[in-house]
């Protein structure tokens, strides 16, 4: 559907029903756009519609993808999603998200196996169908016909079986591009069945939402700030969003890289340090000891640092990979254990034990997405002050040391206005003992 929409000159934007670290790559090839993420777990009401607004505003089409019912926790994926941020690449529930936007929505049956159709009952949320793996186009109408009667909803279109072409798709590496001319038949395909009027109906028959974007009411507390971002082939997993609302309200967004460079961006406020898969290159991170050195004195100085998921695993005092230890960075009292087999990230919600400069007073609940990649073991030393350094949820994955705070939990911090308020505030001081 991208595909013939772009074939048009119809600029889409694409937005996923489950935040994702990284944009995707397939995405941006169809539309030239890189994709954005919805989460009804994630962000509240509020936030779903301030992203949908800012990223629908300069496009002509606006695509959510997701199920209604919300099977993606409960999907098994085989290894060959294990590295890529644990399978974060998943369809998200849509419900919530098209109930918070007003969106028509449309079912994709499937027919490939036209001795044995089973059509599903649909949700009451669908307002139409798309009909998926035509075998023979002679039978499109008569079969559309038929559809439309047993469901009672209009059918926008269709879309070919093409065997070959989805087993390549289903094949092809997850982090490599594809090639151009796959997107050039399966727009052909969506194009020869497409109802456009339908289709145009729909997308015009609901007003587009109302939002005033609550980041300019922070937009009076913000001073210009100086954010460092690791940014390289061992870190890079950020939800685009939060960089995005960063660099609104006031912050100049800084890379670097744990992996080359030899210190940090000078004079910045914040180091931020995403998820990634320190382990692929553990030999040359560990050995990195000079930018390793300049993140200890980063946070020495009682400057911020907020790091996720391999991030974290990176600023512990040991990483454990494959029975073989590590230095980490060694500001976090824990060692990181690379578990053999990790499950995809899980959904929880936490509450704070503690006072702290990123996460406010001690109780504020968040929710988020734990990483099972990494164990955490616990490695206190002697002379660690719980003043200074602990852990600030009763179930132990989110750390601090002085005003550095990591877990192994991934935040949408789009969705904590005040929390990306602290990111642009210096600290007033360290956490407190409370």
């Amino acid at each position: 559907m991208m595909a013939a929409l772009k074939a048009q000159g119809t600029t889409v934007q694409h937005f996923r029903s489950r935040a994702c670290l990284t944009a995707s790559g397939i995405v941006g090839q169809v539309t030239g756009l890189p994709g954005r993420h919805l989460d009804a777990w994630l962000m509240p009401r509020q936030t779903i519609r301030e992203v949908y607004v800012r990223g629908a505003l300069h496009a002509d089409f606006g695509l959510v993808e997701g199920t209604l019912e919300d099977v993606g926790h409960k999907v098994e994926w085989g290894s060959r999603m294990a590295n890529r941020y644990e399978g974060y690449d998943r369809p998200g529930g849509l419900a919530p998200i098209a109930a918070a936007l007003d969106l028509p929505c449309v079912a994709v049956v499937d027919i490939s196996r036209e001795d044995d159709v089973h059509f599903p009952k649909l949700h009451p949320q669908v307002d139409a169908i798309l009909i998926d793996g035509v075998v023979d186009r002679s039978r499109y109408d008569s079969i559309r016909r038929f559809v439309e009667s047993v469901l009672k909803k209009p059918v926008i279109g269709a879309v070919d079986v093409m065997p070959q072409l989805r087993t390549a798709i289903r094949d092809a590496p997850v982090d490599q591009p594809m090639p151009p001319e796959w997107f050039e038949v399966l727009g052909s395909s969506f194009n020869r069945f497409a109802d456009w009027e339908t289709i145009n109906d729909l997308a015009r028959g609901r007003p587009f939402p109302d939002c005033s974007l609550s980041e300019s009411q922070l937009l009076p507390i913000f001073r210009p700030f100086k954010l460092g971002y690791a940014q390289d082939e061992v870190f890079g997993g950020y939800f685009p969003d939060t960089l995005e609302m960063l660099e609104i309200l006031g912050a100049e967004l800084i890379p670097f890289s744990p992996l080359r460079d030899e210190n940090i961006p000078t004079n910045v406020d914040l180091i931020m340090i995403g998820c990634g898969v320190p382990d692929h290159h553990i030999d040359a991170i560990t050995s990195n000891h000079s930018l390793m050195n300049a993140l200890r004195l980063h946070v020495c100085k009682g400057r911020k640092l907020y790091s996720e998921g391999g991030g974290t695993a990176y600023l512990s005092r040991i990483m454990r990979v494959n029975g073989k230890e590590y230095p980490g960075v060694g500001i976090f009292p824990f060692t990181a254990d690379l578990r053999k087999d990790p499950g995809p990230p899980i959904p929880v919600e936490r509450t704070t034990t503690r006072d702290g400069w990123l996460l406010g007073p001690k109780g504020m609940g968040m929710r988020g997405y734990k990483s099972q990649r990494w164990k955490h073991l616990p490695f206190p030393e002697p002379d660690d002050d719980p003043a200074f350094a602990g852990v600030l949820t009763a179930e132990g994955d989110v750390f601090y040391r002085k005003n550095a705070v990591g877990g192994m939990l991934h935040l949408h911090l789009g969705a904590f206005p005040e929390v990306v308020a602290a990111f642009a505030n210096p600290p007033a001081r360290s956490l407190s003992p409370r």
